[in-house]
């Protein structure tokens, strides 16, 4: 039940928005009792914690693996996957910034995890670095800098786009594909670049 509780949860976020969806439209998606409901989550907001673990979970899974078998192709097939796990969980990354403020618990947990991920996604950028995929950063500071817009395009995306008004969710996976690729262009070798070009039929 407890998962069916945080199915259930994605799926109306997804529809109606996170910050509008009370408890009671989670019992009446599934027809169960309010006492079946409290016996697995106290509230709204441990619901919202359990989906944070099913994303850092499903992000971990993208770059597991050995990071020397990484080619261009395969990061394209990553930055594609990324999108979508984006527009699966895309309610939790419109509000994103709001969910923090109000969640002192989820806050800490998206530091942490943040922490993790910029330390693998450095590692990784070295390597690809050292493949010759990657130009040579021209220094430190750059290569932060580089990873940190990577991260502000990916997370915030959705934010933007939504206080932006688009309307159409199902582009946000072409479109995020596409904003993410031209925001590594330049950083990429040049035959790296036509050929993340070819993959990603952009």
């Amino acid at each position: 039940m407890k998962n069916k509780i945080i199915d259930a949860t994605i799926e109306l976020t997804n529809e109606i928005g996170i910050h509008r969806i009370t408890t009671n439209h989670i019992i009446d998606r599934l027809g169960i009792s309010p006492g079946t409901f409290y016996y697995h989550f106290k509230n709204k907001e441990e619901i919202i914690r359990k989906i944070f673990e099913r994303i850092t979970s499903e992000f971990g899974e993208l770059f597991a693996g050995d990071l020397s078998s990484y080619s261009i192709a395969k990061y394209a097939e990553i930055i594609h996957r990324i999108y979508l796990l984006y527009y699966k969980y895309r309610s939790f990354y419109y509000d994103v910034s709001m969910l923090l403020d109000r969640d002192e618990e989820l806050e800490k947990r998206y530091r942490d995890n943040y922490r993790l991920k910029s330390e693998k996604l450095k590692s990784l950028t070295l390597l690809l670095e050292e493949k010759g995929i990657l130009k040579k950063f021209n220094s430190p500071v750059e290569r932060d800098c580089y990873l940190e817009n990577l991260w502000i395009i990916s997370d915030y995306r959705l934010s933007f786009l939504r206080a932006a008004g688009e309307t159409d969710p199902e582009a946000l996976i072409e479109k995020g594909v596409r904003s993410y690729f031209m925001f590594m262009k330049p950083y990429l070798t040049a035959g790296s670049s036509a050929e993340m070009q070819k993959i990603l039929n952009i």
